[in-house]
């Protein structure tokens, strides 16, 4: 364990580092807080022993500094003169998880450096628990979107910029929680998972295309998406988001048909991004005529709020796509005299055409045969 301590009185803090080092501790040493921040900056310390009053900065706003700090767990222990009862209150109200009186009893702190040992052992113990919870969440949704991607890659597509979407417009809710951000960027990405398994036609299609079977199916895939989720406990969450996000501010969405206030704020978030994604991607409408299809759904499939924060999104892709000099188009749109904004790879990632490529008729038509082989899709980034 790794003991800084934090002491003007050059007497006292030899002192307190001979008796520390006696205790198998590694002693890190400190005359005032500026100097104990650098050192804590620097070197790994595990357990912090301050004096109240130095100069420069006193160990009450050293500890205060330390818990507004984004630095691992540490344990402050308080040692002063100092003891009354307002005094203690004011100390460990400050940051401090223990409080030593002078004249110093070495049996007692090395007591209570024992529970700090202790305690910063088991948040240490919590921190990686907590890493490998993380790492196995962002596997497993890893996985389901490969495994949404391998259905169906413009499904995959349109799952990922769902996800980042809801983010963007999350921006706009400012008591939102990490834990919310984290759910509702992952519901984002599964929220059609429940589509796996369905018609792959039915995804390109509008309701009044579908007959009933199809309509009734295409209802239920929220619920599938829920089950499907539900069986891993630390997703459930995510299931319940996934479950409502084709809900609507006017009660008519499905599959519970909750309207207005009582649809949650993630779910009303979750529920634009999917709006907004089918009508730039899924119905290919231009980015200048979404607005109006926006003001549309103003107060009908969604709260009128949203729909400003989506127009707020929709302007910024505007000026976003402006400032850009390259655009995606079809490989039949190619024409002699085009420059190649982006490389042309295959599914392997072998380079079949490199950026800045000057189109000619010939390499326009070698493109198009890969293509038609399935060998690299069928569109390609030129310059403007």
């Amino acid at each position: 364990m790794n003991i800084l301590i934090v002491e003007d009185n050059k007497p006292t803090l030899r002192l307190l580092e001979k008796k520390i080092n006696t205790w198998g501790y590694s002693v890190h040493l400190a005359e005032n807080g500026i100097e104990a921040l650098a050192k804590l900056a620097s070197s790994p310390i595990d357990i912090v022993l301050t004096d109240w009053n130095m100069p420069e900065m006193n160990g009450l706003e050293l500890c205060r500094r330390v818990r507004k700090s984004d630095m691992p767990y540490i344990y402050l222990i308080v040692v002063t003169a100092r003891d009354s009862r307002k005094d203690i209150v004011h100390g460990l109200e400050s940051g401090a998880d223990d409080y030593v009186t002078k004249p110093i009893n070495f049996d007692e702190l090395r007591a209570r450096m024992g529970i700090g040992v202790r305690i910063v052992r088991m948040e240490r113990d919590l921190d990686q628990r907590y890493t490998e919870i993380k790492r196995n969440y962002f596997q497993t949704i890893q996985m389901f979107i490969s495994f949404i991607e391998t259905f169906d890659e413009d499904l995959g597509g349109h799952c990922k910029r769902v996800a980042q979407l809801s983010l963007r417009l999350a921006k706009w809710f400012p008591d939102l929680s990490e834990e919310d951000l984290n759910t509702l960027e992952s519901a984002g990405l599964l929220h059609d998972i429940g589509m796996v398994g369905l018609p792959n036609e039915m995804a390109s299609k509008r309701g009044v295309e579908m007959n009933g079977d199809e309509m009734h199916l295409y209802h239920t895939h929220p619920i599938a998406g829920e089950i499907i989720l539900n069986e891993i406990e630390f997703l459930r969450p995510v299931a319940k988001l996934v479950r409502s996000h084709h809900e609507q501010f006017n009660g008519r969405g499905f599959p519970d048909g909750v309207e207005g206030s009582k649809i949650p704020p993630l779910n009303k978030i979750l529920a634009a991004a999917v709006s907004y994604d089918d009508l730039a991607h899924k119905w290919k409408t231009l980015l200048g005529d979404i607005p109006d299809k926006l003001q549309r759904m103003r107060g009908y499939e969604l709260e009128p709020a949203i729909v400003d924060y989506l127009l707020e999104i929709n302007s910024e892709d505007i000026r976003k796509e402006e400032e850009e000099d390259l655009h995606e188009i079809a490989l039949d749109d190619l024409r002699e005299g085009m420059r190649l904004a982006k490389g042309i790879r295959r599914d392997s990632g072998a380079l079949v055409m490199p950026a800045e490529t000057a189109l000619t008729r010939y390499s326009i038509e070698k493109l198009i045969k890969f293509s038609e082989l399935n060998c690299v899709k069928d569109k390609a980034y030129v310059y403007k």
